[in-house]
């Protein structure tokens, strides 16, 4: 009757050996969902971060090539990201001179960077 006993008690810590076992995988399991989510949370601020810095280095562009065809100045904007917009980026413009001609600016909104570049014959 004796062993009986100690078979149903060692049944029992088996039981609940294998209990803590799948209570750890499921904890481990919703830590790692968690992680990810709010990685892809950051991400999803920062393509807003991306779009401004993009869309201001084509602002320097669209910039440039306009006072390149009206007034014939192919001046450098020359420390980058110095002309402030109104929605908090700002742009930098680079010219060179050469063949092709290359304009290439640089958009900055917080610590986001991104540059556009276009190049052209001289007519």
């Amino acid at each position: 009757m004796g062993r009986f006993k100690k078979k149903k008690q060692n049944i029992k810590g088996a039981s609940l050996f294998l209990a803590m076992l799948i209570l750890a995988a499921v904890l481990a399991i919703a830590f790692g969902i968690s992680s990810l989510l709010l990685r892809e949370v950051k991400l999803s601020k920062d393509v807003v971060s991306s779009l401004k810095a993009y869309y201001a280095a084509e602002a320097g562009i669209e910039r440039k090539l306009y006072e390149i065809r009206k007034n014939n100045d192919f001046s450098d904007i020359t420390f980058p990201c110095s002309v402030e917009l109104s929605n908090g980026s700002s742009y930098g413009v680079d010219v060179t001179i050469g063949d092709p001609i290359k304009v290439k600016a640089y958009g900055c909104y917080k610590n986001t960077r991104r540059a556009v570049e276009v190049s052209f014959k001289n007519p």
